[in-house]
């Protein structure tokens, strides 16, 4: 309809980008189904004794760069969820705003298993590149499978996922000797449906229909929401930390090329090898060819894994929102869990 009145040219010029995006999008989607399939098989050869595969449990710590093999993950970040929260709302918490909690996920589809990040308002540092590399390092420490070689998909959201941190991030676990490889590919925009958003539905489905009163609560809904699901505490009610944030940002800072990744929006795959340390490999398209990039400012630059930025302590719940949650959320919590959600505050009102 919009193109009734358009020249014969701009017809055919819309329609050739069509078949264009069209392709690209049919090429990045094969591409991701091959990563998984292979994935799946070389959790097979790994963990398959017999005629049964006995795949090691959320929590094993596997030895970072112990087994020869390719393991896919993918990761992204859901809409944050509320509590407490009851399936049949009471009418004046509608315009209220409940205590929040962030969920962040990162799926391994060869298993399938994910584990989603539960991260409390009061352990919250933020949704930058600083909160999504640490929860992907204690990830690849605490429930990774050890692989030498790791492929990861991720959407295009800059803020969080695609930003130069997370690629100084893979440079120094190369440089540190934690993966031999490391291949990390953006699915095109709008077209960034994904395991974990499967995973992430499941989970959403669960909280809706159950009665929920603190974070524990939540634990038992992703636990218990669908097999592949479970959960992980980044922090506790009180705000004290269980999964610690670092400030990657800063500790990159000082060893980086600032400039070196200028135009990552334009970039889908990235690729970092040990043969190769300090430099990242960048094409757009996965049919296009490469390009090398240096991101060390110093080659002599080699730091030891234990060499861990500083951390990174959380605000906690401002005086405002404590107050908040003491006079118009306490009502609406289970008796016996008011005094941890929505406890009154020390400080005085302000």
């Amino acid at each position: 309809m919009r193109s009734i009145n358009k020249p014969e040219e701009e017809k055919s010029q819309t329609i050739k980008e069509a078949e264009t995006h069209i392709k690209h999008v049919k090429e990045e989607r094969d591409y991701y189904r091959k990563a998984c399939k292979d994935s799946v098989k070389a959790l097979e050869e790994l963990y398959t004794h017999g005629e049964t595969m006995e795949v090691p449990l959320p929590g094993a710590e596997i030895p970072c760069n112990s087994n020869n093999k390719t393991i896919h993950y993918s990761f992204d970040m859901a809409q944050q969820v509320h509590y407490p929260s009851n399936p049949f709302q009471p009418g004046p918490i509608y315009f209220l705003t409940p205590r929040k909690c962030a969920i962040f996920g990162v799926c391994c589809e060869a298993v399938p298993r994910q584990i989603n990040y539960l991260i409390d308002e009061a352990s919250n540092v933020g949704k930058g590149g600083n909160t999504i590399i640490s929860m992907l390092h204690h990830f690849l420490y605490h429930h990774g499978f050890g692989e030498k070689s790791v492929h990861f998909h991720a959407d295009n959201c800059c803020g969080q996922n695609k930003n130069r941190f997370l690629m100084y991030y893979f440079m120094w676990r190369i440089l540190t000797g934690q993966h031999n490889d490391i291949t990390i590919s953006f699915l095109p925009v709008g077209h960034t449906k994904f395991s974990p958003d499967w995973c992430f539905g499941l989970l959403k489905q669960n909280y809706k229909k159950t009665s929920i009163g603190c974070l524990d609560d939540i634990v038992r809904v992703v636990n218990q929401s669908a097999k592949p699901n479970y959960a992980q505490l980044v922090g506790a009610q009180d705000g004290s930390n269980i999964v610690p944030m670092y400030n990657w940002a800063e500790y990159f800072e000082q060893h980086t090329i600032k400039t070196a990744l200028k135009g990552i929006t334009q970039l889908h795959h990235f690729r970092f090898s040990s043969s190769r340390p300090g430099k990242v490999f960048v094409k757009n398209r996965i049919s296009d060819t490469e390009r090398c990039i240096n991101l060390r400012k110093n080659s002599s630059w080699h730091p030891h894994h234990t060499d861990l930025p500083q951390v990174i302590i959380p605000d906690g719940l401002s005086i405002e929102r404590k107050w908040y949650l003491f006079d118009k959320i306490k009502e609406f919590c289970p008796t016996e869990v008011q005094d941890i959600v929505c406890p009154e505050p020390t400080e005085p009102r302000p």
